[in-house]
């Protein structure tokens, strides 16, 4: 074990961060990134992690700067270079069935959700749970790892996950399918956290978590001033996201910015896939590699009977060792005892049944 860790501090750095206005961002990163150079030299960390981390906020800094002024391509390439810095690291980049973005034994199956609302209790066939196929591209918004017109389909490993990145909508509105990917994929982590430091046992590790620890802090921002156009808390995630795509990852995986803190977000990490437009196709390759089931409505849910919902399913996002509480600092709950739990069992348990066998690897084009 690196043995300076015992002496690191998490203050200051525990994400996400929050500031008033889209013109703070910039100032508010700043210190923040600050703090952490200081808190490693508080540590005692080896001279390597100090010029790690003071290079990698430097150029982030760089990159976000040139953006502002107009050079959009030159902030793209210094956000490239630090993420293929990244590269050689296991816990920066690995196939989903290996990466360390999700808690829990690796290799063993990983459930994810996908949400969408309606005004009413409907059910949404499987394609329509995907992304919007390429002839409504228009439809594609400024997200946290999408463009307008270059969009991804966006998961979670739960549905409170979901939940709370549509904006916690009421029950009626809120409806669930589960999906299944055949975890080839080449995923970038960003879901990494300050605790996660404590996990690390060579310096190769240590280091690539100060630069993802970075690239994380930048990408963790809430914005509360309200009717913008403009984001700047999303500059560097969509630089990290076009460079991913240059650099042939399928997605980036990261915790959900509305929770309280990083300690709540066990349960709340979501995996962004990049839909690639294909010419003569509506949907993309990465939907080849997944499998979805129709969605269920969470009201509809909710009025079924304790033996209806009486089923069990071997839920990965609660198998980690770790404390896998929701809520915040005041209030907390384990995620076992929420109705989002059962509701996630229900929804692969009732799925599994209807197959009559274990979920089939396969094409979620198919029907």
């Amino acid at each position: 074990m690196v043995t300076w860790i015992l002496f690191f501090s998490e203050k200051d750095i525990q994400a996400p961060f929050s500031v008033d206005t889209d013109a703070d961002y910039y100032d508010d990163l700043r210190k923040r990134l600050t703090s952490f150079v200081t808190i490693l030299k508080k540590a005692s960390a080896d001279e390597e992690s100090i010029v790690i981390a003071e290079k990698y906020s430097d150029k982030v800094c760089e990159a976000l700067r040139d953006y502002y002024h107009g050079s959009i391509s030159s902030c793209h390439q210094k956000i490239q270079n630090l993420v293929k810095n990244c590269c050689d690291n296991k816990l920066a980049v690995a196939s989903l069935k290996d990466s360390r973005a999700f808690p829990g034994e690796r290799g063993s199956e990983i459930q994810f959700f996908r949400a969408r609302l309606s005004d009413t209790a409907q059910t949404f066939n499987a394609k329509e749970m995907l992304h919007h196929p390429f002839k409504l591209r228009g439809k594609t918004g400024n997200y946290r790892f999408s463009i307008p017109g270059v969009t991804s389909l966006y998961l979670a490993n739960s549905s409170y996950g979901c939940w709370i990145e549509l904006g916690r909508p009421s029950e009626h509105d809120f409806n669930v399918s589960p999906f299944v990917l055949d975890e080839k994929q080449k995923i970038f982590n960003l879901a990494v956290m300050t605790r996660h430091i404590y996990q690390l046992h060579n310096d190769d590790d240590v280091h690539c978590w100060i630069k993802l620890l970075v690239l994380m802090i930048a990408t963790s921002y809430r914005v509360t001033e309200k009717n913008r156009v403009f984001k700047s808390e999303y500059i560097v995630s969509q630089s990290i996201m076009l460079a991913c795509k240059k650099l042939g990852f399928d997605g980036v995986a990261y915790f959900s910015k509305r929770v309280e803190s990083e300690l709540f977000a066990v349960n709340a990490i979501n995996l962004a896939l990049f839909a690639d437009y294909r010419k003569g196709q509506e949907y993309a390759e990465i939907c080849e590699h997944m499998m979805v089931d129709e969605s269920l409505n969470y009201q509809l849910f909710r009025q079924l009977t304790p033996a209806a919902i009486n089923r069990h399913y071997d839920l990965r996002s609660v198998r980690t060792g770790l404390i896998t509480n929701i809520g915040n600092f005041k209030h907390q709950y384990s995620y076992k005892d929420t109705e989002f739990y059962r509701f996630d069992e229900h929804l692969f348990a009732r799925w599994k049944e209807k197959e009559n066998k274990e979920i089939d690897w396969g094409n979620a084009l198919k029907e």
